[in-house]
């Protein structure tokens, strides 16, 4: 049955490098599903690329045990997700496809318009007749499963694509070609975080522990050494802050057209080639990232400026405490972003940047110091951050609760007379009361 949904449609050694390392495997430690006493069920995902149309044939298929599997919605985006058709049952409801598959096994087939810009009108995703850079997430959205009680998926993800193209993924890759999809702490597994595919160069070396792979299509501009040689130097740092980072992490790179900043998914980054590593204010981009990948939380209530403070924070303490910057350019780095934020006068909102981050750099310097003073340097803002990352999730109140944890009382820095946040009024006569 199907239904129509609205839309449209060195380079030598580089290569030998790709096409033998076409794949590489960036779970997270420790973070393999038990499945002893699971119902199985097999998910078989498949990405078609299409280069001279732009676009991706994806197909969802499941096996013979799909009986444990009642329905499958899909949260789509109409302009990118169209042309919807499967075995059993396929129906929408506003931005939204429902799949109730029959009981024997069968597939579901659609078209996703990989090309997709921004406001600024460069690309977060790209195909070209060379070359594809996008996240799993853009060709599966996000899924939700009705299952029988206990059901768990097992998923492989297999490419179609044009002869003599590489593919790189955040998933293990199988002698048979398929890729290993697994999502530790959900039931059913879906292929997410950045991808490449094409006539690609990589390189790859192990640094603390961590495979790194920097990958980039030819001919734009993937300073590959380079990076490595900063991780080299900046990334045993993170690890210390987060010893349960991926065992390998992807990152991948273009240059223009391509969106001229940093994107984090799991075990995965894009960043634009021409992204200086470490920029004239002393941070970095790429690092950036990299925390954002380490830590993995999401802001609630509006306070975004925690998660972007934190990436941000980290980005200039690994130079620091790996000497990369020095004592005096970090203070300067501090400075300027002293004064690029002496105007903000809320830090909450659904986004943050630009001079919210660099003020929300500044509180946790100060709730660092703070921390260390009150535990008598028994404790930090590393351990906040790791905390942080075991919950997944970053409020306001749940950091005031995190700190007061470690160190046992109320910490000056969070408080509402300390931070410019709108209707902190309202806070501070709370507090008055208390």
């Amino acid at each position: 049955m199907s239904i129509g949904i609205l839309g449209h449609g060195t380079r030598g050694s580089l290569l030998a490098g790709a096409l033998a390392f076409a794949a590489v495997c960036l779970l997270p430690a420790g973070h393999g599903k038990t499945r002893a006493d699971s119902k199985y069920y097999d998910v078989a995902y498949q990405f078609r690329l299409l280069p001279d149309e732009g676009a991706a044939k994806v197909t969802i298929g499941l096996d013979k045990n799909a009986d444990y599997v009642r329905q499958i919605r899909l949260h789509i985006d109409p302009e990118r997700h169209t042309d919807f058709e499967g075995d059993g049952e396929v129906s929408r409801k506003g931005n939204y496809v429902y799949w109730d598959p029959p009981k024997g096994g069968g597939e579901l087939e659609y078209m996703v318009d990989v090309n997709n810009t921004r406001k600024s009108g460069s690309y977060d995703s790209r195909m070209t007749e060379d070359w594809a850079l996008f996240r799993g997430d853009d060709l599966v959205p996000p899924v939700s499963v009705r299952t029988k009680v206990g059901a768990e998926s097992r998923a492989r993800l297999r490419f179609k694509v044009p002869k003599d193209w590489a593919t790189v993924t955040p998933y293990k890759r199988r002698s048979d070609s398929s890729y290993v999809v697994e999502s530790a702490d959900r039931r059913f597994d879906r292929p997410v975080g950045w991808m490449l595919a094409g006539s690609v160069g990589l390189r790859l070396e192990e640094i603390s522990g961590t495979k790194v792979v920097v990958a980039g299509p030819f001919h734009q501009g993937v300073r590959r050494q380079d990076v490595l040689a900063f991780l080299n130097w900046n990334l045993p740092e993170l690890i210390q802050v987060f010893p349960d980072y991926y065992e390998k992490l992807l990152i991948v790179s273009a240059g223009d057209p391509m969106w001229r900043g940093g994107l984090s998914g799991p075990g995965s980054l894009f960043i634009h080639s021409d992204r200086p590593l470490i920029s004239e204010n002393g941070t970095s981009s790429l690092l950036h990232e990299i925390v954002h990948t380490a830590m993995r939380i999401r802001a609630e209530s509006d306070d975004d400026w925690i998660v972007e403070g934190f990436a941000e924070y980290y980005s200039l303490e690994a130079m620091r405490r790996s000497g990369t910057i020095s004592p005096q350019r970090y203070d300067r780095a501090l400075k300027m972003l002293t004064d690029w934020s002496a105007d903000v006068k809320d830090l909450k909102g659904a986004r943050s940047h630009g001079p919210k981050t660099a003020r929300a750099v500044l509180v946790l310097r100060d709730l660092d110091g703070e921390i260390r003073e009150l535990s008598g340097g028994e404790a930090s803002l590393d351990d906040v951050a790791r905390q942080l990352a075991r919950e997944g999730k970053v409020t306001l109140e749940g950091l005031r609760k995190i700190t007061e944890g470690i160190v046992g009382r109320e910490v000056e820095s969070l408080k509402a007379a300390n931070l410019p946040l709108a209707g902190q009024e309202n806070d501070l006569l709370s507090e008055a009361r208390e």
